[in-house]
């Protein structure tokens, strides 16, 4: 009996060590080998665990099968995106990371090392966290690096938004934030229309769009496009229009399926478009610049003779002309320029200005500057205000398609063995 009993109890152990070894050895299971660099699945169920909690997703089987394709792929483009940063020797530090985790708690009203413990509690650890916080920082550093230098904003592109600017007044406009979760050859249309229908249902419980959108764009399991334009009806697709029409402000849409991916849609605003003038916000300027003196005690004598030397100028055609004789010959005429991409100093100098006045000398970090307003033409001041608008529209779209398609160069120049 005895010895009965020592063999069940050896038994025992031994199948909970093969339970325990073979719950090891699933952790550490490759699930993706990207450019000779494995993602393990301690990766994939780290990132699963940081996405369902952050986006407040029921942490369940079905829940973490629906996302683990899109999670995956998510971690193979950062592992693509990171080796490209190695590669241009892009480097992110420690204390940007630990940055963000500060400005993540502050932004979430948490005291330091709340955010942590908060996460901790509910099985997603800090390591997770931060190369989560990593990745975003490369992709951010990439797009500067990169992106940005490759986008080409072309004059005739700008007329012709600008011409529909005008054309569309009078329309009725929505005002969206979208939630974008994009296909990718790991999950299917499926999996993804389910995420984003358990995302609409946690949307509709908590009433929380903003939150969750973050999150979701934190961890990267979709993106949060907080659209501050105005989107005309006509340039809308015919599934979305039909349900913006029938939900009100502050509502959501049903998931809309389009080619690229599922999207759940906020309506923040609608109204009929009026064309809002904007000719105030411009300023038509020039200026005459001279370098600070090596004696800063020396600045009073410096001010009284630079203010002789400027009493010539009574328009801004003489400006141009003395900028070349007077001061540290930088001056110049800069024209058309939004008042608010100034200075702060400049501003409150421009403020009470009149045309074709010298504005009392601007002690700088990098100079001393006397700034005239050339002119006051309040039409072409909307026109170049309006087309401000248009070109910064342009940049972001373009920007959102060059990432779409770099992240595609990647993949297709890549050895990538899926074993998920």
């Amino acid at each position: 009996m005895k010895f009965k009993f020592i063999i069940f109890i050896i038994s025992f152990l031994m199948i909970n060590s093969k339970l325990c070894f073979s719950q090891e050895i699933d952790l550490i299971r490759i699930v993706a080998i990207v450019n000779d660099e494995p993602i393990t699945a301690i990766d994939l169920n780290d990132r699963l665990q940081l996405t369902i909690v952050t986006s407040n997703l029921p942490n369940n089987s079905k829940t973490r099968q629906n996302l683990s394709g899109q999670v995956l792929q998510n971690l193979i483009n950062e592992r693509l995106q990171e080796q490209e940063a190695n590669k241009l020797n892009i480097k992110i530090s420690e204390e940007e990371i630990i940055g963000n985790i500060k400005f993540i708690e502050q932004r979430n009203n948490l005291n330091e090392g709340e955010l942590e413990t908060s996460l901790q509690k509910q099985g997603v650890s800090i390591n997770a966290l931060k190369k989560n916080i990593k990745a975003n920082l490369i992709n951010q550093k990439l797009l500067q690096q990169i992106i940005k230098p490759k986008i080409i904003i072309n004059n005739d592109e700008v007329n012709n938004e600008y011409k529909n600017i005008i054309l569309n007044e009078g329309k009725t406009e929505f005002k969206l934030s979208e939630i974008l979760l994009n296909y990718n050859d790991i999950s299917s249309k499926e999996e993804i229309l389910s995420i984003a229908q358990e995302l609409r249902k946690q949307i509709i419980e908590t009433n929380d769009f903003e939150k969750i959108a973050s999150q979701i764009n934190r961890s990267r399991a979709g993106k949060f496009i907080k659209n501050n334009d105005w989107i005309i009806e006509t340039n809308i697709n015919n599934d979305l229009l039909k349900n913006l029409n029938e939900i009100n402000t502050n509502e959501i849409t049903k998931p809309i399926i389009t080619n690229s991916g599922i999207s759940i849609y906020r309506l923040d605003g609608k109204r009929i478009n009026s064309i809002p003038n904007l000719s105030e916000s411009v300023v038509n300027i020039g200026f005459i610049s001279y370098d600070l003196p090596i004696n800063m005690n020396r600045i009073n004598e410096i001010l009284s003779e630079i203010n002789n030397e400027i009493q010539v100028i009574t328009s801004c055609e003489k400006m141009k002309k003395e900028s070349t004789k007077i001061g540290n010959k930088k001056g110049n005429i800069i024209g058309r320029t939004i008042l608010n991409n100034l200075p702060e100093d400049f501003i409150k100098s421009l403020s009470n200005l009149k045309p074709k006045t010298l504005s009392k000398p601007i002690i700088a970090n990098d100079g001393i500057y006397i700034l005239m307003i050339c002119e006051i033409n309040k039409e072409l001041n909307q026109e170049f205000a309006l087309k401000e608008i248009v070109k910064k529209k342009i940049e972001n779209r373009s920007t959102t398609t060059l990432q779409h398609r770099y992240l595609l160069d990647l993949n297709r120049r890549a050895l990538i063995d899926i074993r998920l």
